[in-house]
């Protein structure tokens, strides 16, 4: 007896269902290969570099070279033994008292810090003016350098705001790039274009959004850490520098 599946073919009794097991078995092994087989994974950071391009690439790697040198430039700036070291404001005030004015000037010379340099200048005015203005040309010459340095260095931490305010902007301009180069292709295709086509666009919007808020996020908060420091500090020097100037009224 002979079974006809289709014309071209023709099976003995038993070949039929053998065909099939056989069929079955090598889909089965084939999908079991595929499943042990480890896929091919990209490092993370070939990735960015990747998805970035040449577009954006340079432009945030300059931005996390800039934020890291001023996080570091305003950490080392706005510091307590930067504006107002305790130490030395102690040892000054007692040589006030004891009116040592001179070793006063070298200690305030010798100091890097901001109350050094204010009260160094303060001394050098008060010893070129009389004796009735004194007092008067010490404060505004203190006044002067006091607000002189601290404009500085809110200039300076200024720039760390203008990081956290330009960082996700470029990566929104990254993102409407990445869109604008998916449709693109879109527009471009006849057919729906396989995933691989549209990959590099939606990488490119993904990757540039996320590095932006990656260093906009850390750059906005040091810069409100870094401002409530330089805030209280100079608080504590106003305070310091008062108490100072109360031994030129004795």
């Amino acid at each position: 007896m002979v079974y006809k599946i289709n014309p071209r073919t023709t099976f003995v009794p038993g070949s039929f269902f053998v065909r099939i097991v056989y069929n079955h078995t090598m889909d089965a092994l084939i999908l079991f290969a595929q499943a042990g087989a480890e896929p091919v994974t990209e490092n993370a950071l070939l990735y960015y570099i990747r998805a970035c391009g040449w577009e954006f690439g340079p432009l945030f790697l300059i931005l996390s070279i800039a934020f890291v040198t001023l996080a570091i430039m305003n950490w080392l700036a706005i510091a307590r033994n930067a504006i107002a070291p305790p130490e030395m404001i102690e040892q000054f005030q007692t040589k006030l008292e004891n009116k040592e004015y001179q070793e006063a000037y070298e200690l305030a010379k010798e100091s890097d810090s901001l109350f050094g340099r204010i009260f160094a200048v303060g001394l050098v005015a008060m010893s070129d003016g009389t004796a009735s203005d004194d007092f008067a040309a010490a404060k505004q010459a203190m006044d002067d350098t006091a607000e002189e340095e601290v404009l500085r260095l809110e200039h300076r931490l200024s720039y760390l705001g203008t990081i956290a305010a330009i960082a996700p902007m470029i990566g929104l301009l990254g993102t409407v790039y990445g869109m604008i180069i998916t449709f693109t292709v879109i527009a471009d295709s006849v057919i729906t274009p396989p995933p691989r086509d549209l990959a590099g666009g939606i990488s490119l919007a993904l990757v540039t959004t996320q590095i932006g808020l990656m260093i906009a996020i850390p750059a906005l908060i040091l810069f409100e850490v870094f401002k409530n420091r330089l805030t209280r500090f100079v608080l504590e020097l106003n305070i310091q520098m008062e108490n100072s100037l109360k031994h030129f009224k004795r």
